[in-house]
Parts: structure tokens; sequence; C-alpha cells
């Protein structure tokens, strides 16, 4: 689908600011940052999980919907859980970090400011979205998350229907994001959570599960 002139002109602002600001944002960018949208959002995770987990209720009986539900916590999860907070820590108002979070990861569809969010969740965060692959998968993650988009447009779109593999590749690609890097972020940063989705800073969840001398 090719972009209103609007969106051709936002991108193109964008990669403008992107030029002028890559190397000072990076820079200036701190981990509180990102600690402190987490603790401020410590449910950010819940909702794309649920849809995780509708997915592979799914599976068995309908592997379209399957995939479908699967593409929106890729989608959900890598907005909320690790691109919005890098967003959020860019821009100090939070009004317009909210409506500038929308604007870039909605019309963009997550390639533009690709390089500048992965290499500052890398630095912060400890998780490096550029290279980070699935065990026993030769291709990146961001290469099968394009694909998990690319399979969900053609169902919601094109009334094609979703193979059982196209759907477990999205159920495992959504359980890459919420599962493994989504927590990797979290411990990086000092934090931990409960229940796989809420995140808690409280120092007296871990050392009561520390043995006892």
């Amino acid at each position: 689908m090719s972009m209103t002139p609007d969106e051709a002109r936002f991108e193109e602002w964008m990669d403008e600011l992107y030029r002028e600001h890559k190397e000072q944002a990076i820079e200036e960018f701190t981990g509180e940052r990102l600690q402190s949208f987490y603790l401020t959002h410590p449910l950010v995770a819940q909702p794309p999980s649920e849809a995780l987990a509708s997915a592979r209720r799914l599976l068995d009986g309908d592997t379209s919907a399957a995939q479908v539900f699967a593409a929106v916590a890729v989608e959900v999860g890598l907005k909320v859980a690790l691109l919005k907070p890098v967003v959020h820590g860019l821009v100090h108002n939070e009004s317009a970090a909210e409506i500038i979070t929308d604007l870039t990861l909605r019309h963009t569809r997550f390639d533009f400011f690709h390089r500048l969010l992965s290499q500052i969740l890398f630095e912060h965060g400890g998780v490096d979205l550029r290279t980070y692959t699935r065990e026993g998968i030769a291709k990146s993650l961001w290469e099968e998350i394009l694909e998990v988009q690319k399979c969900r447009d053609h169902v919601l779109h094109r009334a094609e229907s979703a193979s059982l593999a196209q759907a477990e590749q999205a159920i495992a690609v959504a359980a890459a994001i919420l599962e493994r890097l989504f927590p990797a972020v979290v411990s990086h940063l000092g934090l931990h959570l409960h229940d796989g989705v809420r995140i808690c800073a409280d120092w007296k969840c871990r050392s009561s599960s520390l043995p006892r001398g």
C-alpha cells in the first residue's frame, strides 16, 4: 500500500530528525528512563500476553485466527513492551511522547526508527533486536516479525488462510518477544516480573526467595 502525501512528508521529517539527533539521543539516553516507564506502567505486557494465550488456544482449531492473534501479540508486544518505553524516554513531554510513539510505530510499521530504537534498547536494556535470532532459526527475529505481519495482512485483507506452520511461527515469535526479550530487559534494569507480566522493583520479593543460611 502506497503512502499518502502526509505520510511521505512525515517520514521525510523523521528521517531528517533521525540524522540530526541520532548520536545525541543515544548519548543522553539513560537506563533510568526505561526503568521509570516500566515502573509507571507495570502491566504494560499484559494485553499482548493475553493475545498470545488466545493464539495458543486457537491453534488446534483455527490456524488463521491463531496467526492473527499471535500477530497482534507480536506487534503490540514489540510496541508497548520494548519500543514505546524508548520513545517515551527520548521525549520528555508525556503528551508529545504518546503522539510521537503512535505516529512512529503505526505509520512506519517499525521500519523507520528501528536502528535508533534498537541501539538504545541494546545499550540500556541488553537486548539487540538487530541481531537476535530464535534458536535453530537462521533468519533474524526482525525478519520473522516482517513475515508475521505480511501473513496477517493477507489473512485480514485478502481472506487467505494461514497454514499451521505460519501460525506456529507467529506464536513462536510472539513468545520470543514477550517471554524472552521483555523479561531480559526488565531483569537488565534491575527489576523483576510476577506471573510473567507484572513489573516489580521491590527488593524484598527477590530476597524472600533466596536460600537462608
